[in-house]
């Protein structure tokens, strides 16, 4: 697949970035955990995790807003910078737990010179729950070449 460039003129407020499905799994949240260094047992041992108290391990926080910035930099092509990304978890995600990730343009702007787009994101599961909300990123983009 070949990446698209866009510019600023090209991004439209009201604008929806293209889903991003994830499914959770035991190994991409060992991958993660290896790729990152770390190697909390509560995100991958099954027996470590129940003993503490929980269902089974859980997806790590910071790996959905992998994903969140995965979503926003598909869509933005590869000559816009994310300069910004926030986010609130708001339930835990497990294996085998389906993930969907969205967002829509909410704002347009030049500052200082910089094109700069605000997106609304979200991400919800398999259940209808929402796993993160509020959340937000600023990406610059490129004006359009004259």
């Amino acid at each position: 697949m070949t990446a698209t460039t866009r510019s600023y003129e090209d991004v439209k407020e009201g604008e929806q970035l293209p889903a991003l499905t994830r499914t959770m799994s035991v190994a991409r949240m060992m991958i993660y955990g290896a790729s990152t260094w770390d190697f909390i047992r509560l995100h991958y041992d099954e027996g470590f995790a129940k003993s503490k108290g929980f269902a089974a391990p859980f997806v790590d926080g910071q790996m959905t807003g992998g994903h969140l910035a995965q979503l926003v930099q598909d869509w933005a092509g590869p000559d816009a910078f994310l300069r910004k990304l926030s986010f609130r978890n708001r339930t835990m995600c497990f294996p085998g737990d389906v993930l969907t990730l969205q967002g829509t343009v909410t704002k347009k702007w030049i500052e200082g010179g910089e094109h700069l787009v605000e997106c609304n994101l979200w991400v919800d599961n398999q259940k209808g729950e929402k796993v993160i909300q509020p959340g937000s990123a600023v990406v610059r983009f490129p004006p359009r070449s004259k």
